[in-house]
């Protein structure tokens, strides 16, 4: 639960606080600026995730701990667009600042989100009358986003379902989330957030409470995902502990077996079953099933309408880009060349 912290709620303390801490160089100080900043002021304020929050922090840690190194040494409350431009051009060539991420090259869309965690941290501090907000864009990603994000092609999915074909609950726990995603169109976010009462059967819907922004949508299921439901259900029964609600439960392991499990271990669970069958790394993580299931929607409606619905999408242009992702009906076109 994200809540404002009260040390920001008096607008002249949070001036003094803001200006204390970056000048005594207290990460810990300007983190939780940011958070109250964003909880009591941002776009999404109460309903922001903990997962942008988490990012938002990274972000600044490694902008703070560039600012702060004995090369820089700057005063972040005096920082102009130059300092901020330099930043992201270290961000390019060097990596990240921290330890584990030094020296590793980051993607754009890695570089986007450290940015836009900097501009939060600024408008923090503009809102705590300590600082403004230099202007500074983000660098554009040549690639366009249909590369960057690709869908599972059709013959790995199936090599994936067939990988994950055996009895085991675990097994059966791994098949169903992945389906979930590549099927139902679900986020691994909303997968996690499943609970045994928003599964409807009897109507074949999802009912999902904590999509995107807070947004509430039904899903529609096929009769073979609510067969695979029922299949979990039954298994889930033998290994979930007392009370737990949580459709989706870690199994084995002393201190959480039969608990709700966590994105971060089905995301690790998911990406050893990709090393398993050897994918190539550009189809490894969990959000490329969303997209294999919204190539799939696109491809048998060939109606963006349909297909936004049913990934919850409110834009459409989102909902465009599927459009382009059908890799298998670019073969058709190359292969009729051929003829």
């Amino acid at each position: 639960m994200l809540v404002p912290l009260a040390n920001w709620h008096n607008p002249t303390k949070r001036r003094l606080e803001a200006i204390r801490a970056a000048h005594e160089r207290n990460e810990a100080g300007l983190l939780e600026l940011l958070q109250a900043y964003l909880v009591l002021k941002g776009r999404k304020r109460a309903t922001l995730s903990a997962r942008t929050l988490e990012n938002y922090q990274l972000a600044v840690r490694d902008f703070l701990a560039w600012a702060w190194s004995e090369t820089q040494s700057l005063d972040i409350l005096k920082a102009e667009a130059d300092d901020l431009d330099r930043y992201i051009a270290d961000l390019q060539t060097k990596g990240g600042h921290l330890g584990g991420s030094q020296g590793q090259v980051l993607k754009p869309g890695s570089i986007a989100t450290y940015v836009a965690g900097v501009r939060a941290l600024y408008r923090a501090l503009e809102w705590a009358g300590a600082a403004r907000l230099p202007q500074v864009r983000s660098p554009q990603d040549p690639t366009p986003p249909e590369e960057r994000r690709p869908a599972l092609p059709p013959g790995l999915y199936q090599k994936l379902l067939a990988h994950l074909a055996g009895p085991e609950p675990q097994t059966c726990r791994d098949r169903l989330a992945v389906r979930l995603m590549a099927e139902a169109g679900l986020r691994i976010s909303e997968v996690i957030n499943l609970q045994l009462e928003d599964v409807h059967l009897e109507e074949r819907l999802l009912f999902i409470r904590s999509g995107k922004g807070r947004k509430q949508r039904s899903v529609p299921l096929s009769r073979a995902l609510v067969q695979e439901l029922q299949e979990w259900l039954r298994l889930r029964l033998a290994h979930a502990a007392a009370g737990e609600r949580a459709l989706l439960i870690n199994l084995g392991g002393r201190k959480a077996d039969g608990r709700a499990m966590t994105d971060k271990t089905l995301r690790k669970i998911l990406n050893g079953h990709y090393r398993t069958l050897g994918f190539p790394e550009r189809y490894y993580g969990a959000h490329m099933l969303r997209h294999t299931a919204g190539t799939r929607f696109y491809k048998v409606s060939r109606d963006l309408h349909a297909t936004a619905r049913l990934l919850g999408h409110s834009n459409l242009n989102t909902s465009a880009i599927y459009a382009k992702m059908d890799l298998e009906g670019l073969f058709e076109v190359v292969d009729k060349l051929e003829g």
